[in-house]
C-alpha cells in the first residue's frame, strides 16, 4: 500500500530546509512531500515564534487533506498547530515532540531533550505535562546554537550535543534521548556513535523520520486522531452542511 505524507514546516521560505532533506525515509513507492508557510516566523524558537506560525499550519493541514494527502507532520519540536489542526482534519496529523516523547517513554525508564537553547526547557517539560510522558521526563539540556546556524556550526553541533547528552545522562538520570530541534539533520546517528565510544549505549531519537514512518504506519492500518477528542469545530461544521433545498414562492392568483 503506497502512501502520501506531506511535511509541514511551520515557517516562511528561508532556504533552510530542502525538499532533498525528507529523501529516503519512506519507500520509492510512497510521496513524502514538503511544504512551508506563506505568512509565519522565519524560525520557531519561542512560544511566540509558534503562535505565529499556527494559522497558516492549520491552512496548510487542511489544504492536505482536500488535495487527498493521507498524512500531515508538522516539522518542529513545538508541535505548532497539532490540537487545531486535528480538530479541522480526519486525516492523522502528528507533531514530532509527542511522538518522539512518547515513543521515548517506552525505550527506557528517564528520556532527555537536546534542544537548542535555554529558553525552551520549560516549553518542553510543558509539553510532557501535556501529551502524559511527565513521569519519564528527566531533563532538557541546550546547546546553545540559534536554528539559522545548527548546519553551518556542524562541527560545535556535534561537540556540544555530546556534552549536553552526558550531562542528560550522568547527571539527570536520563537513558534514552531526543534530538530537539528538527533542524538537526543526521545529528542523533552521529550522537549514538559518539556516545557509543564513550561506553554509553543510549538510544537517540531523530523526530522527524521517526513522525513520518509513524504517520504511514498509522495510514497502513486504518488509525487517526479521535474526533471525540478533537470535535471539529461548529464554525467548520456549518461550513460543510448542505445548502438548504430553495422553495419556490408560488402566487396565489
Amino acid at each position: 500500500m503506497s502512501v502520501h505524507v506531506r511535511v509541514i514546516t511551520p515557517i516562511i521560505s528561508t532556504g533552510l530546509v530542502q525538499a532533498s532533506d525528507f529523501e529516503g525515509i519512506l519507500d520509492p513507492d510512497d510521496t513524502l512531500d514538503f511544504t512551508e508557510l506563506d505568512e509565519g516566523p522565519a524560525s520557531v524558537e519561542s512560544g511566540y515564534d509558534a503562535a505565529l506560525a499556527v494559522p497558516d499550519t492549520i491552512a496548510k493541514i487542511r489544504a492536505a487533506e482536500a488535495e487527498g494527502v493521507d498524512a500531515v507532520v508538522i516539522d518542529c519540536m513545538g508541535d505548532p498547530g497539532l490540537v487545531p489542526g486535528r480538530e479541522c482534519v480526519k486525516i492523522p496529523v502528528l507533531g514530532p515532540c509527542q511522538m518522539a516523547m512518547s515513543i521515548a517513554s517506552t525505550l527506557g525508564h528517564r528520556y532527555s531533550v537536546l534542544s537548542i537553547s535555554r529558553a525552551t526547557h520549560a516549553s518542553f517539560l510543558r509539553r510532557a505535562r501535556e501529551y502524559g510522558v511527565a513521569d519519564k521526563y528527566a531533563s532538557t539540556r541546550s546547546i546553545d546554537i540559534r536554528v539559522a546556524n545548527l548546519r553551518a556550526q556542524s562541527d560545535l553541533r556535534r561537540e556540544r550535543l555530546l556534552v549536553a547528552a552526558k550531562a542528560a545522562i550522568e547527571e539527570d538520570g536520563a537513558d534514552t534521548l531526543i534530538i530537539g530541534c528538527t533542524q538537526m539533520f543526521g545529528a542523533a546517528r552521529q550522537l549514538e556513535q559518539d556516545l557509543a565510544a564513550e561506553g554509553l549505549d543510549i538510544p537517540v531519537i531523530d523526530p522527524v523520520p521517526l513522525t513520518v514512518k509513524l504517520a504511514k504506519t498509522f495510514v497502513e492500518i486504518g488509525l487517526s486522531h479521535s474526533k471525540y477528542a478533537f470535535a471539529t469545530p461548529a464554525r467548520l461544521r456549518a461550513e460543510e452542511r448542505p445548502a438548504p433545498p430553495l422553495t419556490a414562492v408560488g402566487s396565489n392568483g
